[in-house]
């Protein structure tokens, strides 16, 4: 087992993301009462709960099941939850005046903004379950917006990123699976090294997809340039910088060896899909994540989850040593238009059980930076885990990720823009001018200003 904690403290301080005074302000949760209370109890009751992932599902069978959740939720209560469901169709059932009760894996910073979810903190502040001081200081605090609680941090929220990679891919290559590359330009030799072709020149297996996973996210490349898009006290946009430029060329070069139509050609596959698939199918043999493609790959693919190994996410060669990562927390936003908010609060009450942990740990392979949870987990559970329990504290530079309302708005025009680099339809610095015009655009055009 591992036998030490992460330190709150010394996490939040490392991360540069702290919280003032304001962070206690009232919320406009509804209070419950005590007759509110008993007539809850005394009648069987429906929380309804949607998330974007696919593979939480049994974990949440299980733990609908537990007599402790029932005990906790003080009588006979299903939870219809519904896996797969993303921003859109929560906000297609908010336009309907229908929404779920809770919806978690979703756009959190843009639901806080449009209105459509509670502040928690009157919830947690009475709360006999949930101690802030018990979680990770970055995670919680990440779900604070001028002083506002927009969401209960639970489920998973650990560390981000990492390069995993197949070792026997890499010895079959030649290389030194016990030696991996810490930089982006060694990390695209073992690309080259690894990516295999037909007698056709269709490839068959690729080394690296730059930007898959957290890779394609805008905080991701930022961070490993040194550079930070987006300044989360002034709420200023950089993306038009010569750092960013310098990050796209670089993951442009992974598409160029393969050649732009023959990666998208290999993504068409069945089964080669990102976020795992393709390094379940054994067609990739590297992929930048978090903790979670650990767990997830040996609960989906034991076989291959063998092989898997973890060490740092890659940086340029000027800066090299530089030991990057982010976190941040997932949660349970609460409705306001639902019809049971308390009752989904008190399932995200549960969340924070070791009970709930332990079950989400072992069924999904994922962690909840529960302080005093966290000395309890075998980093070597899963193949790769180690590396991010044991490298917490050697982390250089640390990030909250996600903070910007804009983040995935950002993401999917970086996507949209990248592309056209790496097919040499425009320049990497016509790019990231195009890209901060847009940014810039859309903050006014969604009134944020």
């Amino acid at each position: 087992m591992a036998e030490r904690s992460v330190g709150r403290r010394a996490f939040l301080r490392s991360t540069g993301f702290a919280m003032g005074a304001a962070a206690l302000a009232a919320c406009a949760a509804p209070a419950a009462t005590g007759s509110d209370d008993a007539a809850a109890a005394a009648e069987p009751a429906v929380v309804t709960w949607w998330y974007a992932w696919s593979q939480l599902d049994p974990a949440v069978e299980t733990i609908s099941g537990l007599e402790s959740f029932r005990d906790h939720m003080g009588g006979d209560t299903t939870v219809d939850y519904r896996g797969s469901t993303n921003t859109e169709a929560v906000l297609t059932a908010l336009a309907a005046g229908d929404p779920p009760d809770g919806g978690s894996n979703m756009d959190y910073p843009n639901l806080w903004t449009r209105g459509v979810v509670f502040a928690c903190n009157d919830w947690v502040d009475g709360s006999d379950v949930i101690n802030p001081d018990d979680v990770v200081d970055a995670v919680w605090q990440g779900g604070f917006y001028d002083g506002n609680l927009i969401g209960v941090p639970s489920i998973e929220s650990f560390l981000w990123y990492g390069l995993n990679y197949n070792a026997q891919h890499v010895e079959e290559a030649g290389l030194d699976p016990d030696d991996p590359p810490l930089t982006w330009e060694g990390v695209f030799e073992w690309h080259k090294a690894l990516s295999k072709f037909d007698e056709g020149g269709n490839v068959t297996r690729i080394g690296l997809d730059p930007i898959d996973a957290m890779a394609g996210e805008p905080d991701f490349i930022s961070l490993s340039y040194g550079h930070q898009w987006w300044d989360d006290e002034t709420q200023a946009i950089d993306l038009n910088n010569e750092l960013l430029v310098q990050g796209i060329k670089m993951q442009a070069e992974f598409f160029r060896h393969i050649g732009p139509d023959n990666f998208a050609g290999f993504r068409s596959v069945e089964g080669q899909g990102a976020w795992g698939g393709a390094f379940n199918a054994q067609a990739q043999s590297m992929i930048i994540e978090g903790y979670w493609h650990a767990g997830e790959t040996t609960i989906q693919q034991p076989d291959v989850a063998v092989h898997n190994r973890a060490t740092w996410a890659p940086v340029p060669g000027f800066r090299e040593g530089a030991k990057i990562m982010a976190t941040g927390p997932h949660m349970v936003q609460i409705f306001k238009e639902g019809q049971n908010p308390e009752g989904m609060f008190k399932v995200s009450e549960f969340l924070h059980n070791h009970e709930a942990c332990q079950i989400i740990f072992e069924q999904v392979g994922w962690i909840m930076g529960i302080e005093s949870w966290l000395p309890t987990i075998d980093a070597d559970a899963y193949p790769g885990l180690r590396f991010y329990i044991d490298g917490i504290n050697d982390v250089t530079d640390w990030l909250v990720g996600r903070r910007s309302p804009l983040h995935w708005y950002v993401n999917t025009q970086l996507w949209e823009l990248r592309e056209q680099v790496y097919r040499d339809l425009i320049t990497a610095e016509e790019a990231v001018a195009e890209l901060q015009t847009r940014a810039e655009n859309e903050w006014e055009a969604q009134g944020l200003s």
